[in-house]
């Protein structure tokens, strides 16, 4: 569904998907309500908005139709360049994309996160995904950052070393990095590309706005933010110092990085459901479709950041993360990085959650079986790294 209170963009939009009639069942509504009332008589898989239209703009739309079609991707298409109001829609809204849009982009974008969809296979899992506006942080690294975004003196540094031990902030700031607001040509693989591309004010506007932020967003009893938050730091600083050490370029080391920051989204994602443990157990019964063959949380996790134009790169990591076998990687890569980041973490703190094991044959398979012990070498080295970032 396409919804715009211009008719002669409407009317564009008809043209430029013309080709897609025989993929898709599209619909076209001038307004938020008159949307609403369609989707009331058909839900829609994909609602893309215009931001700015009177009675219900394309934020308060969106977030309507999160609230009663959670399984629906959702999209912002704007020219509204306040950036506020951006950082609004990028809580309701999967996707951001700048007017004027490209139709074979816009085309692209559509269906690269509908093929997400198959991904799950799953109307709960995704419904519950889909609900998903907001990742809570710990307070303690909330009021470490806005002690930080306070202080004019603090470098920009110092903001990226919060944001890094916190999985929550970190998708939110790559997040608004990748939306079209702010240009890049690039897809935004690093925590610190992110933070240079959106600067201190936007990220203030985002962790600061009362609107905009929520650091009591619940968890389930006994679910730790601070525990999940630390070993995805050190999945992180592990799978990034093997990658250098196996000689692959900064740029990779630094996407390995960022993958292990972000690998157990998925288990944060459903510590915020109501259902609590039950929801996970409940996704894993059903066992149909690709989740037959990946754990359930890291699909979810992979789903999410697919919905958030996360690169693919990152989104396969994050997906196949317990068995980097089935990512297609021919040699050591971002699923494989941190697969290895994560046993590492594991070998440093044996009371945390997840497989101690590597995926059976996967490092035989690389030849990289001999190696293990040469990275486990690597800890106190990697341990102090971490400490001082």
């Amino acid at each position: 569904m396409f919804v715009d209170d211009e008719d002669r963009i409407l009317d564009g939009l008809r043209r430029s998907m013309h080709t897609m009639r025989a993929e898709w069942s599209m619909r076209f509504a001038n307004s938020g309500p008159e949307a609403l009332l369609q989707l009331a008589m058909e839900p829609a898989d994909v609602v893309i908005s215009d931001m700015r239209m009177p009675t219900m703009d394309g934020a308060q739309l969106l977030a309507e139709v999160k609230r009663l079609y959670p399984q629906a991707i959702r999209f912002i298409l704007s020219g509204h360049s306040e950036s506020e109001s951006i950082i609004r829609a990028t809580r309701s809204a999967h996707r951001y994309l700048s007017k004027p849009c490209d139709a074979q982009a816009l085309k692209v974008a559509i269906a690269r996160a509908a093929n997400l969809r198959t991904l799950l296979n799953n109307d709960a899992l995704a419904a519950m995904v889909g609900s998903v506006d907001t990742l809570p942080t710990p307070p303690t690294a909330y009021m470490q950052l806005r002690d930080l975004l306070r202080d004019p003196e603090a470098a920009i540094a110092d903001v990226v070393d919060v944001l890094q031990r916190d999985i929550g902030l970190t998708a939110k700031v790559v997040k608004l990095a990748n939306s079209g607001f702010f240009g890049s040509r690039q897809p935004v693989q690093s925590i610190e590309r992110a933070v240079s591309i959106v600067g201190t004010d936007a990220i203030s506007a985002l962790v600061l706005g009362k609107e905009l932020y929520d650091t009591h967003a619940p968890v389930n009893p006994g679910f730790s933010l601070e525990r999940l938050g630390q070993h995805s730091f050190e999945v992180a600083a592990w799978a990034r110092a093997v990658a250098l050490h196996e000689g692959l370029p900064q740029g990779v080391a630094e996407r390995a990085f960022l993958a292990g920051v972000l690998h157990d989204i998925g288990r944060l994602i459903f510590a915020m459901s109501t259902a609590g443990p039950q929801a996970m157990r409940s996704a894993e019964r059903a066992g149909d479709g690709a989740l037959q063959s990946v754990a359930h949380h890291a699909a979810a996790g992979a789903y999410l950041l697919g919905l958030w134009a996360f690169p693919e790169s990152i989104v396969e990591a994050v997906l196949w993360h317990h068995s980097p076998s089935r990512s297609g990687e021919s040699e050591l890569g971002m699923a494989g990085l941190v697969h290895i980041g994560d046993l590492l973490a594991h070998e440093r703190d044996p009371g945390s959650r997840g497989p101690r094991q590597a995926e059976s044959g996967y490092l035989q398979a690389l030849g990289l079986a001999e190696r293990w012990p040469t990275w486990l070498a690597l800890r106190a080295e990697t341990a102090s790294g971490a400490s001082d970032e």
